[in-house]
C-alpha cells in the first residue's frame, strides 16, 4: 500500500460520517421512524472474503482533514491532491432500489480542498466516489454515498436504506446507457467511529457496490447520527 492509502479513505469516509445535518424536527422524525433495525445478510469483510482477484494499485490520497468530532483522527501521512486517479470507466448516473423506492440521480464526486469526499447538496441526488472503482471495473468497490435527510428538504434518497433486505435487486445505470444489476447481500448499521474504512473503499478484490448514509441515534450535540448504515450488493448476470 502506497504511503497516504489510508489518509484518502479517511478523508471520504470523514464526509460520509457527515452527510447529514438536521434540524431538530427532521431528526426527531427519522430518529423516530428510521432507526436501523438490525443487520441483515453477510459483512462486507466476509464478502470480500468469498472470492479472490489480483491486488489493484492502492490509490494516491489527499490531505488530512480536520477530525470530525464523531471519527478518530487519520493516522497516514499527506499527499498532493494532484496524485487522485480517477476511474476511466463509464460513470454511474442513476441507482434503483425498487423494494425501497430508491430511484436517485448519481453525480460523480470528488474531494474539498480539505480532502473531504464531496456529497451532493440536493436530498434526491447521491454521490459517486470517483477516486475508487466503477460499476464496468474489474474490481474493487463502487463506493455511493448521499444523505438521509437535509434540514431544507427533509427525508433524502437514501432516507430508506435501512430497509434494505438481502436478495433486493439494486440497478446502476452508468454514462453509456448500460444497466448493472446487483442484488444486495447485506446491510449493517455501524457505530462510525468502527466504520471499516479499508474495506468499504477497497480498490481489490471482487467488484462489490457499497452504499452508505447515516442512520442510528441523532445526536444534538454533533449534529450528526451515531451510525452509518453500509449496504453490500454483489453483481448478478
Amino acid at each position: 500500500m502506497k504511503r497516504g492509502t489510508r489518509s484518502a479513505r479517511w478523508a471520504a469516509v470523514s464526509a460520509v460520517s457527515a452527510v447529514t445535518a438536521l434540524g431538530a424536527v427532521v431528526a426527531l422524525v427519522l430518529w423516530a421512524s428510521g432507526r436501523p433495525g438490525p443487520s441483515a445478510g453477510a459483512d462486507l469483510a466476509d464478502v470480500r472474503r468469498t472470492a479472490s482477484a489480483p491486488s489493484a494499485t492502492a490509490t494516491p490520497t489527499v490531505p488530512t482533514p480536520a477530525p470530525s468530532p464523531s471519527l478518530p483522527q487519520p493516522r497516514a501521512r499527506d499527499a498532493s491532491l494532484g496524485s487522485l486517479q480517477v476511474s476511466p470507466a463509464p460513470a454511474p448516473t442513476r441507482l434503483v432500489i425498487s423494494g425501497i423506492d430508491v430511484d436517485a440521480r448519481v453525480d460523480d464526486v470528488g474531494v474539498e480542498d480539505d480532502g473531504a469526499m464531496v456529497i451532493p447538496a440536493a436530498p434526491t441526488s447521491v454521490g459517486w466516489y470517483r477516486y475508487g472503482s466503477a460499476p464496468s471495473d474489474a474490481r474493487g468497490n463502487t463506493v455511493i454515498a448521499g444523505h438521509v435527510a437535509t434540514r431544507e428538504d427533509g427525508p433524502g434518497a437514501l432516507a430508506a436504506l435501512r430497509g434494505a433486505a438481502p436478495g433486493m435487486r439494486v440497478t446502476v445505470t452508468t454514462a453509456d446507457g448500460r444497466d448493472h444489476d446487483y442484488e444486495v447481500v447485506g446491510r449493517r448499521a455501524i457505530v462510525k467511529k468502527a466504520l471499516p474504512v479499508d474495506e468499504i473503499f477497497a480498490r481489490d478484490g471482487r467488484p462489490l457496490l457499497v452504499l452508505i448514509t447515516c442512520g442510528g441515534e441523532y445526536l444534538p450535540e454533533l449534529r450528526s447520527h451515531r451510525d452509518n448504515i453500509v449496504v453490500t450488493a454483489a453483481p448478478v448476470g
